[in-house]
């Protein structure tokens, strides 16, 4: 799809492949050697990853067909997995509710290292819940997928909110001995918390966008951004992407960088 924006124009200044993504995260334990949670020895790496790419023609840009992808677990630590930052069937995250509540410690702190032996039955099933899922198992693609998203990363400006997506993408590339690739630049929307933060009472991704939509700029001639892009429940990686690129032309149409 051809589109035109004046602000997206802004946005990409010189550079001709602008890449939106989000990821939710394997959460795992032991981060010796990689890039890791602040105040924890815990790291993330990509289980879900959402977005899309543009691609300047001449006069204008091509919007080039989503993506969803989801990723093994590394044969590492790993905790239990939400609902709520899982993109699976109702049907799925109400099991994954029903596990989760016989665990005697939060999600996040469910650890094998963690639980008691007698719960790591526990642990394996929500995890296997999870992998069976029919929308998780649909769009599960092999490790070398992660090579060819970071050779399209390395030649793009990427759009993202904090640095938690990048040191994933740092640390599978680690862990499957791949080649990291730093992107051309990055525009990263969380220096706009403070801002966000005054005008909107939240830095949530899916509270700033709510806040400024009425006032975003998003025409492309014939449609808007927001009825183009994949945008819909937050924690969907997809929907996520589509919210930081809008939250993104917003801030640089209100040259608030």
């Amino acid at each position: 799809m051809r589109i035109k924006n004046n602000f997206l124009d802004t946005l990409a200044g010189s550079h001709e492949s602008v890449l939106v993504f989000d990821c939710e995260f394997w959460r795992v334990y032991g981060n010796k050697g990689y890039r890791g949670i602040p105040n924890s020895n815990e790291f993330f790496m990509p289980r879900e990853v959402g977005g899309f790419l543009l691609t300047k023609n001449a006069n204008d840009w091509t919007y080039h067909k989503p993506f969803f992808v989801t990723l093994s677990p590394p044969d590492l630590d790993i905790s239990f997995i939400s609902s709520q930052f899982a993109t699976v069937t109702q049907t799925t995250a109400d099991d994954l509710d029903i596990i989760q509540a016989s665990l005697v410690m939060p999600w996040a702190s469910a650890y094998k290292r963690a639980l008691p032996a007698e719960q790591h039955a526990i642990l394996d099933e929500g995890i296997n819940v999870y992998l069976n899922d029919s929308n998780i198992k649909k769009h599960h693609k092999p490790n070398s997928w992660i090579e060819k998203f970071i050779d399209m990363y390395s030649k793009s400006l990427i759009v993202v909110k904090g640095t938690n997506d990048i040191d994933a993408l740092r640390n599978v590339c680690k862990y499957l001995g791949v080649p990291y690739k730093k992107p051309i630049a990055v525009y990263d929307i969380s220096k706009w918390n403070n801002e966000s933060h005054r005008k909107c009472g939240t830095a949530k991704l899916e509270g700033t966008y709510d806040c400024i939509v009425n006032e975003l700029s998003d025409t492309t001639g014939k449609k808007r951004l927001r009825d183009i892009l994949p945008l819909g429940e937050a924690h969907d990686p997809l929907s996520d992407a589509a919210m930081t690129l809008l939250v993104a032309l917003y801030i640089v149409s209100t040259n608030r960088r």
